[in-house]
């Protein structure tokens, strides 16, 4: 190199450039270094580009390496760009969006040596050989891949080997495998660091893979928000900035295979090439099972049932609607009416009553009031069952103190304990997970009412199979564990009503709760032992 060569350095650590500078130096290279440290400037700079290299930090504030390397293909697609960054991520980070090199900071003897190869190589790409050196790789990978197709049986076995494989063939953050149903495109699996939308099915006319599958040839798209082909709000929640889909069968294709990338990626024809070579042996798989022919009919007849038991539960739904209005008004009603007459009794003609007399009426007005209680619990246990879940972070901990705090309050008179664990943070609904709170916390405190020394507790610990169970304990008068199986059944209870009061629908309340979460519970006790119940919720910390 007989002239001082022209670099831009992006770069907001004036130290970091001091050092690149000083390191050329020793290495040989004689440079003019135009030192940028927002992206702004960078942009400026390339609008008239005069560079023979351009070397860049991961990133600087508001812009990072993975745009300022986009930019640059754009405005200078010829000019060696060089990440020098400090992280491991980020050197692979360079490697996915095919930068001509990475030299990490604490390696910067590195630099002058790389820079001096990539621009006096006569007649030799580096990018190039990179390139088809992950190809070779990536072909052995799939013949790989071939041989565990040939062994499948079913689609799902097939669909998670692809899913797997696309993702690894090329160094993918997610990858989905769609099937064609009639005019919809179902997503049926995928594997990426972030959810997609497996389960879901939108129009062929909506969607990327639908584009793919009707036009019979692969997307490759490297900022999905500059292609009028992606639905933009279906993208804005995940992760996804890039992405390639391939039909699966081109002649007349059967479903799709996606990639997708968090960072803006430019596929290179390699990447596409393999891609769609796992489609073609995918198409040949999914042949080789006998599923082909039964595909579109199994998935209308799975549709069909679908739209039948979803019509069921809407059935159902009304009728216990029209059941719930019957019990909180029609049945309520004469209930009110026996209570306010039996009080009526009592006030005016208590006295010719007698002892007996009165007697009966205060036990008529007793069940009238447990049957008040009973409605409102059946009610609430209905209306848990049929109300939306509106899932946010719950900090557990302090929805128990609420509820310990005002169990205390109610009963001043005992001195019982009630301790309750930090930081027990859940994914789920605030209001049902309260009231499978109060119910447990509620129980305990109330089954622990004849010890001088009750003690009700609230945490957490991991279970035999390594999940967060949370669970309250207390040293109250317990139950048989014979019976432990009818303590979530409605109306079920252990325990006489004139020792414990209550209705039986609590348990059956919380079980419903904690699985509409997608969680479990349980229950653990002995006879005058005390109790435990145990329950886990997806999302826990």
């Amino acid at each position: 190199m007989n002239t001082k060569l022209r670099i831009l350095h992006l770069e907001d650590n004036v130290e970091d450039v001091e050092l690149v500078r000083s390191s050329l130096a020793r290495g040989g290279v004689e440079c003019l270094i135009q030192a940028v440290s927002s992206g702004t400037d960078y942009l400026a700079a390339l609008r008239d580009p005069q560079f023979d290299v351009i070397l860049s930090d991961s990133g600087v504030p508001g812009f990072d390496g993975g745009a300022a390397l986009l930019a640059a293909r754009d405005r200078c697609p010829k000019v060696p760009f060089i990440m020098v960054s400090a992280q491991a991520r980020e050197a692979r980070l360079s490697q996915r969006t095919q930068a001509s090199a990475h030299v990490a900071k604490t390696e910067l003897e590195q630099l002058a040596p790389v820079i001096k190869q990539i621009l006096e190589a006569p007649g030799q790409d580096v990018i190039d050989d990179l390139r088809r050196g992950s190809y070779v790789l990536g072909m052995r990978r799939l013949v790989s891949v071939v041989q565990q197709l040939s062994l499948a049986r079913n689609i799902q076995t097939v669909m998670d080997i692809v899913r797997h494989a696309a993702r690894e063939l090329v160094d993918a953050d997610g990858a989905t495998f769609v099937l064609r149903d009639g005019d919809r495109c179902f997503y049926a699996e995928e594997d990426a660091i972030g959810p997609l939308w497996k389960g879901q099915r939108f129009p062929m006319s909506a969607c990327i893979s639908g584009w793919t599958m009707l036009n019979r040839q692969p997307a490759a798209i490297e900022d999905i928000y500059r292609d009028a082909r992606i639905p933009h709000d279906a993208y804005r929640p995940t992760f996804v900035k890039s992405l390639v889909m391939t039909p699966i069968r081109s002649a007349a294709p059967i479903g799709a295979i996606g990639v997708y990338w968090a960072e803006p990626h430019r596929a290179t024809h390699e990447q596409i090439d393999l891609l769609q070579a796992l489609a073609d042996s995918t198409s040949v798989a999914i042949e080789s099972v006998d599923l082909l022919a039964n595909l579109e009919k199994r998935v209308a007849e799975r549709t069909a049932e679908l739209q039948r038991r979803s019509g069921e539960l809407e059935v159902l739904n009304k009728e216990l609607e029209a059941f719930s209005y019957s019990v909180a008004h029609d049945l309520r009603s004469p209930l009110i009416t026996i209570d306010g007459f039996s009080q009526v009794l009592l006030e005016n003609w208590g006295d010719q009553l007698g002892d007996t007399g009165r007697d009966h009426m205060e036990r008529i007005s007793a069940a009238v009031r447990r049957m008040h209680r009973l409605i409102n619990d059946l009610l609430e246990l209905s209306k848990i069952v049929r109300t939306p879940l509106h899932e946010t972070r719950v900090d557990l901990s302090t929805v128990a103190r609420d509820v310990a705090q005002t169990l205390q309050e109610n009963s001043p008179e005992r001195t019982g304990q009630i301790a309750i664990a930090d930081g027990i943070m859940v994914d789920g609904d605030p209001g049902l997970l309260r009231i499978a709170l109060e119910n447990l916390l509620g129980n305990a405190w109330k089954f622990t009412s004849k010890r001088t020394d009750a003690c009700v507790e609230f945490g957490s610990r991991l279970d035999r199979a390594g999940r967060t169970a949370f669970y309250v304990r207390d040293n109250g008068a317990g139950f048989d564990p014979r019976y432990a199986a009818k303590l979530f059944s409605p109306f079920q209870r252990l325990h006489a009503q004139s020792q414990f009061p209550g209705t039986g629908v609590g348990l059956a309340t919380v079980q419903r709760i904690i699985h509409r979460h997608g969680g479990e519970i349980w229950a653990e006790g002995a006879v005058d032992k005390g109790a435990c119940f145990f329950f886990t919720l997806p999302g826990a910390r």
